[in-house]
């Protein structure tokens, strides 16, 4: 046991009694020193303190391991009394270290307490510990040491609440950030359903703005059609009567010629007749000008039946449908009606999905694609495989033949109108030209990539509206 002076107290007046509420919960204050005397003094004299009416609840340590035993299990205390030199020198020191940066308590006061204040220095321990005061045991009355009680509790109390103040605060602060996060993602979701049903509302749009464009260009192609076949069945019809007359006129002239019984002025005005305008002649090439005029209305007729696909009734509006069993089976009937030999033609289905188009059309557009790759085949007879993708919300076919293939320099023609490397009279070049705006009207696009002497390939790519 440390020699030090012993504690004493000079006479000073009791606090004020008046209001004090025995009831509240007390201050927790931790004595710690090695003189039992100490103890008894201490208590004695605080028996009467009182802060906000609230009594203290005395603990008692006589050793630094006894304080941070109790210092362990409790985490109520308020102040430390702590003697500087028990079972070592240092001790007191020692343990005030330990209880702020092992037990992590900072909002407890401690305050030191040395019979002999030459051995450390109060500048010096103040420095270099976390201490909150230090006071020699000969100079504390009863009076100073009630003013440091008050000064200790009062401090340790604004800490209590200043840190539940910030928790509180803490906590609020994360529900307000839980609440702005929450309403964020409402604000966020509404907005993307929003974004859906403006999208939604555009695709509508675009697609009822995309049928009457068709609808306006069925109109205007019907108009023409009309105007174009009410003088084509006439010409066709007046120019089958022209050929039967030249070949009576041509029967006739022959008869006449070739008549033995004519008189000679007669022979001879025939003679002169047909070298003046070379009867003959013109006669006899009357046929191939016929044929080549059946073929130039026979073509106006061709070209007038491609177009007639915007015009037809229904043609143009768009609807949802399944699109194997109600576009592609509608294609492969209409193929295997024209003579297509569809063993000739590789294509697997793959699982069901709608789309949104105008049916007739685009049964259409791809029948001109499939018709084109046949016929790029030609002679050799080589099967065309068909594929369809959907991925990203978008359709794709691929329409691939193992023909000629076209020249790099070409491929950007092949859309334009009347365009055509087929030297049959019926093709008049507009097949892909008709197949590209029908795809373009439903919003999509037809990529064209060929290589001579591999083949073409003919891509379509449609949203799923």
């Amino acid at each position: 046991m440390s020699q030090q002076q012993p504690l004493s107290f000079l006479n000073v007046s009791e606090p004020d009694e008046q209001n004090l509420d025995e009831s509240a919960s007390p201050w927790v204050v931790l004595i710690v020193d090695d003189e039992p005397e100490v103890h008894d003094v201490t208590k004695l004299v605080l028996t009467a303190y009182r802060f906000e009416l609230k009594p203290l609840e005395l603990l008692h340590a006589y050793s630094k391991k006894e304080a941070i035993d109790i210092l362990s299990n409790r985490d109520d205390v308020a102040l430390i009394l702590l003697d500087v030199i028990m079972e070592s020198e240092e001790a007191g020191l020692e343990c005030a270290q330990y209880i702020r940066e092992e037990l992590g308590y900072h909002n407890v006061r401690i305050v030191l307490r040395t019979g002999q204040p030459g051995s450390v220095p109060e500048h010096e321990v103040m420095l270099r510990y976390d201490i909150n005061d230090y006071k020699n045991k000969t100079d504390l009355t009863k009076s100073r040491l009630f003013t440091m009680l008050t000064s200790s509790l009062r401090s340790y109390r604004d800490l209590n609440r200043l840190e539940l103040l910030t928790d509180e605060l803490t906590k609020l602060n994360e529900g307000l950030e839980e609440k702005v996060k929450q309403r964020t993602h409402e604000l966020e979701s509404s907005n993307d359903a929003l974004r859906e049903a403006y999208n939604r509302i555009a695709e509508q749009q675009q697609a009822l703005i995309q049928s009457e464009k068709l609808a306006s260009v069925g109109q205007f192609a019907a108009g023409v059609a009309h105007e174009i076949n009410n003088p084509l069945a006439y010409l066709k019809s007046n120019l089958e009567f022209v050929q039967s007359s030249l070949v009576k006129l041509y029967r006739a002239w022959q008869f006449l010629a070739n008549n033995s019984q004519l008189s000679p002025e007669c022979a001879k005005s025939l003679s002169e007749l047909e070298k003046e305008y070379q009867l003959n002649w013109a006669l006899s090439e009357s046929d191939d000008v016929m044929a080549e005029m059946h073929s130039g209305l026979d073509r106006i007729q061709l070209i007038v039946k491609e177009l007639s696909v915007f015009f037809e009734s229904n043609q143009t509006q768009f609807q949802q449908v399944e699109f194997y069993s109600q576009i592609m089976d509608s294609v492969m009937i209409n193929l295997e009606l024209d003579g297509t030999n569809l063993s000739l033609i590789e294509f697997e289905k793959g699982e069901r999905f709608e789309l949104h188009c105008a049916p007739a059309l685009l049964e259409h557009g791809i029948y001109c694609l499939i018709k084109n790759a046949l016929e790029s085949t030609g002679r050799m007879r080589k099967a065309i495989k068909i594929t369809t993708k959907v991925e990203s919300k978008t359709l794709s076919i691929d329409i691939f033949d193992c023909g000629e293939g076209i020249a790099d320099k070409l491929v950007h023609k092949v859309f334009d109108p009347f365009y055509t490397t087929k030297a049959s009279e019926k093709h008049v070049g507009l097949g892909l030209t008709i197949a590209s705006n029908i795809i373009k009207s439903h919003g999509g696009e037809l990529i064209i990539k060929s290589t001579i002497g591999k083949g073409t390939r003919a891509t379509i790519n449609l949203p799923l509206i």
